[in-house]
Parts: structure tokens; sequence; C-alpha cells
């Protein structure tokens, strides 16, 4: 009884919602619509997201080291040996980048540096899982897409300007989705990309 009460006396505190007039409705209106053109001028929102495959049709792998930006050396489950593997679409960033842009002279570039530091922070001594593109053949250096999580860091990896666009992406399962995150990268001025860069 008294729990209903309580209720009664709290309902009579609400204070009802005021009207909303025309010009409200219509501001409310315009905000709303501006929603997709917020989408268009910053490209990063509309990446498109990818799926991570069923983990069945993965491996599952240990990154030990980092290589270089686009290079890691993995112990995948099962496998005794040490793998190198390589990220597919990525490029490195070239060492010959303009001096400016290294920490202390004679050091490594920063945007190279930065990328490092993705990879160290990212996956160094964590679980991974690798996707081939039966496209490539796999050598001494496997070529694969990394998952960590759901996320997929060769895209990843291009998005954030730390590496550069492989020249051969034509037919490769993610191809458009590595040219979109290379291209957001380049727009956006991102990493490597910087206006005020290495190139």
């Amino acid at each position: 009884m008294r729990s209903l009460s309580l209720v009664k006396s709290a309902l009579q505190r609400v204070k009802p919602v005021p009207h909303r007039s025309k010009s409200q409705g219509r501001r409310w209106l315009s905000s709303l619509l501006a929603v997709p053109l917020l989408v268009v001028a910053c490209p990063g929102w509309a990446l498109t997201l990818v799926a991570r495959p069923d983990l069945r049709s993965l491996k599952r792998a240990e990154v030990l080291r980092i290589v270089n930006s686009n290079t890691l050396a993995v112990q995948i489950e099962g496998d005794l040996q040490v793998r190198l593997v390589q990220l597919i679409g990525v490029d490195p960033l070239p060492a010959g980048i303009n001096p400016t842009w290294t920490k202390l002279r004679g050091q490594t570039p920063l945007p190279i540096d930065n990328a490092g530091q993705y990879l160290q922070t990212t996956l160094l001594e964590r679980e991974v899982f690798l996707e081939l593109d039966p496209t490539l053949a796999p050598g001494p250096t496997l070529p694969a897409y990394v998952w960590r999580a759901h996320t997929l860091i060769n895209q990843e990896m291009l998005f954030l300007g730390h590496g550069l666009l492989a020249q051969q992406t034509d037919g490769l399962k993610y191809g458009p989705i590595l040219r979109e995150a290379a291209n957001a990268a380049k727009q956006q001025g991102r990493g490597y990309w910087a206006p005020y860069g290495p190139r």
C-alpha cells in the first residue's frame, strides 16, 4: 500500500513534456538530415565493415616478434616452427623518408616508428587468427590476412597510414576493402599521408 502511494506521488511530480512548435520540429528534422552529410565528409566512418570468417577456417597463432611494419614472426598452433607472416596488401613505408620526420637525426623515421609501435601494442605476444588468400601461394613467408578479435589488421594498418597499399591487389579477397582503407588515409592525411609528412 505504501509503495503504491509512493508511486502516485512520484507520478504527480513528473512534469509534462512541453509541446514542440513547428519551427522546433523543422530544426530537429534538419539536424537529422545532416547526419548523412557528416558520413560523406568523414569517409572513415563509412569504411566497409568486414565480418571475420568462421574460426574453423582460420589458423590460430601467437605473435612472437614484429619484424617490420608488414611482417610478423608467429607460432602457429600445432606447428613447431616459427613462421614469418606478411600482411597481404600492405607494403612497408619507404625507408628513404624526409629526414625532418626523424625523432632524432639517424634514428628511425617517425611514421615507420609509429607503424611498428602500433603493431607492437596491438599484436605482440597476443593471439591472432590468420586467413590465407586462395590466389596467393604460401612460400617461406606466409602471406595472410591477420585478424585480432574482429579487427582486420591489414585494413587497419592502411586506414591509419601505417603502410602503403601493395601494387598488386586485384583479385584479392579483400582487395577493394584494402584500397578503400588506403584511400581514406590519403584523403584524411593520416600517418604517412599527414600534410606535414614525408613526401
